[in-house]
């Protein structure tokens, strides 16, 4: 590990040691925000690799991924919960975090807010705001990294038939057997499917595989691929014409992605 790297990882851990009085429950998804946070961080550096980036773009890729999920840690103390909708925007407590306690202060004033602009942006439905090039590239980075890292997550808990139940990942709706139309009409038009649109848990998975129409690179394509996510989310749903409709669909455009 470099050592701007370890010093990052090294803030970033000081931080969540701040916060004392925990629960067991609250205990266990600072740990396992904390893992996230390391594996993205490890995503992000393969990506800009891929990308044959220069060093100091790999260095700002790494940084960001580290601190992305920061405001996670406020939030659940504050909150007792990780939904941003009846909370706070964690990316935005994030940013203010780093702004605060100064932990990117030694980067170029450009580079830090660089940092600010992807880790502001990494949880919104889309990239709608304008950005120069080199902070669309670290937006887009940390987008796929995080997307990664949760298709990942998604897929050993679908295919492990002895997990614990976890309601953050299934949001804690009621089972279907079909797909709301909404639902349908947006991923067939190949677009994500919006959160309001979803009603059951079969819905949620079905806006997990919509996530490919929003990944960026190439090389985060052939990593879905490589560890085969698509397939094993798609492997837990209930099976009917729609669904099959549907698998298809993002599989096609995934593979289409592979060659352009």
């Amino acid at each position: 590990m470099e050592d701007w790297e370890k010093t990052s990882v090294d803030l970033f851990e000081s931080y969540i040691n701040t916060f004392s009085g925990l629960t067991e429950e609250q205990r266990k998804n600072f740990a396992i925000k904390k893992e996230h946070s390391r594996r993205v961080a490890g995503n992000s550096k393969k990506l800009a690799d891929l990308l044959n980036l220069e060093p100091e773009d790999t260095k700002l890729a790494v940084i960001i991924a580290i601190f992305h999920d920061m405001g996670r840690f406020k939030q659940l103390v504050t909150y007792d919960s990780f939904n941003d909708a009846v909370s706070e925007d964690h990316a935005e407590v994030a940013v203010e975090i780093l702004k605060e306690k100064g932990f990117i202060a030694d980067l170029k004033p450009e580079e830090q807010e660089i940092v600010f602009s992807a880790i502001r942006l990494h949880n919104k439905f889309e990239l709608l705001k304008k950005l120069n090039e080199r902070e669309l590239l670290h937006a887009r980075i940390l987008r796929d990294a995080d997307k990664l890292d949760i298709l990942k997550v998604l897929s050993d808990y679908y295919t492990d038939k002895n997990q614990m139940p976890n309601h953050t990942l299934t949001w804690d709706l009621p089972k279907a057997t079909q797909v709301s139309s909404g639902v349908v009409k947006e991923v067939l038009g190949g677009k994500l499917v919006s959160k309001n649109e979803v009603k059951s848990e079969m819905d949620v998975k079905i806006m997990q595989l919509s996530w490919v129409f929003d990944i960026n690179f190439k090389s985060s394509i052939e990593i879905i691929f490589q560890n085969r996510y698509l397939e094993k989310i798609y492997s837990s749903l209930p099976k009917n014409d729609t669904v099959i409709e549907i698998y298809r669909k993002i599989k096609v455009f995934a593979e289409n992605k592979l060659f352009e």
